[in-house]
């Protein structure tokens, strides 16, 4: 059951920022001044130790520090979720986002802490809901991103830079250009395998996804 706490004022979804939980820090990217910051449950501790300004907290609060939530500024809406849910404090923050509007959202990380809410935070953004959205989640200098057909790989300054490509689905088939290893669209690319791991980025890449779902990893080559 979902509980605002304080009355949601008009929020401007231009660019969103979600600020997940964890144990860890996240490293807030080169970015313009998000217009929107929602933190899923600890993560509003992270974006006040990052100087952001927090419009929404989103979660059971079953993480973040009790204090926080009972001197939270007047001007923060907080969506208290009931702890007995089936959704993740993340996935929660991200719906809130698509309700006001948002077309695309970028997400911060500290990433390492549980190992389930590492993987499950990451495919989170190639289910139903998401797949399809313009989502990148930022997790030290490493982006992550979910495809699908017609979706292409929109990310800036990447030349240079290490690409993993991980299947999801059986018989997913994917063309690539500018890497050093590229894939076609006969290749056979098995959900889960290691044979889009650790490619290279030559050139600006173009990724053509006929079917399935992938996840795409760019990292810098000195990780």
């Amino acid at each position: 059951m979902t509980r605002p706490d304080v009355g949601a004022p008009p929020f401007d979804p231009t660019r969103v920022l979600v600020v997940d939980g964890g144990p860890h820090l996240p490293v807030m990217p080169s970015m313009p001044t998000p217009t929107l910051v929602i933190a899923a449950d600890k993560g509003f501790e992270h974006a006040q130790a990052l100087g952001l300004k927090v419009d929404v907290v989103v979660g059971d609060f079953d993480s973040v520090a009790p204090e926080h939530v009972e001197n939270v500024d007047p001007g923060v809406t907080l969506e208290r979720h009931d702890v007995d849910k089936d959704d993740s404090d993340l996935a929660l923050a991200l719906r809130f986002a698509y309700r006001v509007g948002a077309e695309h959202v970028d997400i911060i990380t500290g990433g390492n802490g549980r190992l389930d809410h590492l993987l499950v935070g990451s495919l989170l953004l190639a289910n139903s809901e998401n797949l399809g959205r313009s989502i990148v989640t930022h997790c030290g200098s490493s982006r992550l991103v979910a495809l699908g057909p017609g979706q292409s790989l929109a990310l800036e300054n990447i030349v240079g830079c290490l690409i993993s490509l991980i299947s999801l689905e059986d018989d997913t088939r994917v063309s690539t250009q500018g890497l050093k290893w590229n894939l076609a669209l006969t290749d056979s690319f098995p959900p889960f395998s290691s044979l889009g791991l650790s490619n290279q980025i030559l050139d600006v890449p173009t990724l053509e996804i006929s079917q399935g779902s992938l996840l795409a990893i760019i990292s810098s080559p000195d990780e």
